[in-house]
């Protein structure tokens, strides 16, 4: 059904009056600024956006918009890469003015609604030290980042944030409230620990909360020109790395302009334990800058926010390696170097661990060998479209030129609209049960745009 915007006010008013949040139109003062997502180039128009705060909210919204045959997307905290969180001329249900959360810290547990950022939901755990599993930056929405399986820097230790998630409650296509659990629902839980947002809308969450306030984290800079022999030391040094230690890695632009390679370790366990372990690190080459200190693990996911602000232009390429082959860091530097913008990062995330011990099919996330997954992350002020094409085919480039030496999947998270050939290849043998569920649970197909992009 397309919506044209003479029939918007007379077709909306009846949605708007089932609901105690706002729901926002074109014409609205406001329907710019809440349409944005934090990644600025994606210019997607919904026809109304319903800024739920209640989860009656969420149900009125998917019964109506079933009712009159329209689209439907569902939003979190809107830190997104490719915009599949709003569909055009569509209904997006906007989630991220539901933020309340709630901490056990006897059970070690927090409920979570589903507009909680990593940020919002580490500073309430800090409070009776506690952490779980997030993203590297505090923006990041925990619905989202769970759905899709969830990296951080204390994967390792703890797993993905998938891995810790305890129970759900999801608003179904047909605008049911049910609970995904062990003891309920328990096959949908299954697939919502890494299997994507194809299911339903997921209004809250329950986590795993670990003992944990403080971290030895930061940056260690090496001079470009001793990368080879850097990464391949880095490379021989984590197939041995404890638990607690992840280590991120990579290539930046300094300040000055010149490019740098950096590790970035995450310890957390005790302090002098970590200073031990992390010390040969510092002996792979000359260090630039070693800003390796304690910090709290809230702190910690806070310090990155300012290299990526929300309304910059983004796009992102993602492989995933078995490790550094001699062939691999030379893409990397001879195919990735120069970065094509001061923002432009590579970005090498370290699975290893707790998260590597979890069964293939005991969750729908099915990449449970230790590996490095590698974001190439184009990001630039916005120019002209000219402009907009150097920065997509410097990442697209460098995908193409790591997929040989690559798993055949990719991390769904970060997949491109274009890439719907690599999600059935990342979920392997668990991409036919994913399938199954979707038919018991959305054989409409009602949130295919949402993360994952299986269809029924």
């Amino acid at each position: 059904m397309t919506i044209t915007p003479s029939q918007n006010k007379t077709l909306f008013d009846y949605l708007a009056a089932l609901l105690t949040g706002q729901l926002i139109l074109p014409d609205d003062a406001a329907y710019e600024s809440v349409r944005q997502l934090w990644n600025g180039r994606v210019k997607t128009r919904p026809a109304a956006i319903a800024r739920c705060l209640t989860v009656e909210d969420v149900i009125h919204t998917v019964r109506w918009t079933r009712e009159h045959g329209l689209p439907l997307s569902v939003r979190g905290a809107g830190h997104e890469i490719f915009g599949r969180s709003l569909r055009e001329n569509g209904v997006a249900i906007d989630l991220s003015q539901m933020k309340a959360i709630t901490v056990d810290p006897v059970a070690h547990t927090a409920q979570v609604q589903s507009g909680a950022t990593a940020g919002e939901l580490i500073g309430a755990a800090e409070k009776y030290g506690l952490a779980t599993t997030t993203g590297t930056v505090s923006s990041v929405g925990m619905t989202g980042l769970t759905l899709g399986g969830g990296y951080g820097s204390l994967i390792g230790a703890y797993g993905l944030a998938a891995d810790n998630l305890l129970s759900a409650q999801v608003v179904t296509a047909d605008g049911q409230l049910i609970t995904a659990s062990a003891e309920e629902h328990s096959d949908l839980l299954w697939g919502l620990r890494g299997g994507g947002g194809n299911f339903g809308v997921v209004v809250s969450l329950e986590y795993r909360l670990h003992s944990l306030t403080t971290v030895l984290s930061g940056m260690l800079l090496y001079p470009l020109e001793q990368a080879r022999t850097v990464l391949s030391n880095f490379n021989e040094f984590i197939t041995t790395a404890p638990d607690e230690l992840t280590i991120r890695s990579g290539f930046l632009q300094t300040p000055d302009g010149a490019t740098a390679l950096f590790l970035s370790p995450t310890y957390c366990g005790a302090i002098a334990a970590g200073e031990e372990v992390i010390a040969p690190l510092r002996t792979f080459g000359n260090l630039l800058v070693d800003r390796v200190q304690p910090v709290t693990y809230n702190d910690l996911i806070h310090q990155l926010n300012v290299f990526t602000p929300a309304g910059r232009h983004y796009y992102l390429q993602t492989r995933s390696l078995a490790g550094l082959q001699t062939e691999t860091i030379e893409v990397l530097i001879e195919q990735g170097l120069p970065l094509p913008s001061p923002f432009s990062t590579i970005n090498i995330h370290h699975f290893h661990g707790a998260a590597s011990r979890v069964g293939v099919s005991e969750t729908a996330f099915a990449l449970r060998q230790d590996h490095l997954m590698i974001e190439i992350i184009a990001a630039w002020e916005p120019q002209s479209p000219d402009e907009e094409q150097r920065h997509l085919q410097w990442a697209q480039h460098i995908s193409r030129s790591l997929a040989p030496y690559a798993f055949k999947g990719g991390y769904i998270n970060l997949l491109d609209r274009e890439e719907q050939e690599r999600v059935p290849l990342a979920f392997g043998s668990n991409y036919e049960r994913l399938l199954d569920l979707k038919r018991r649970y959305d054989p409409d197909d009602v949130f295919h745009s949402t993360i994952g992009h299986l269809t029924p």
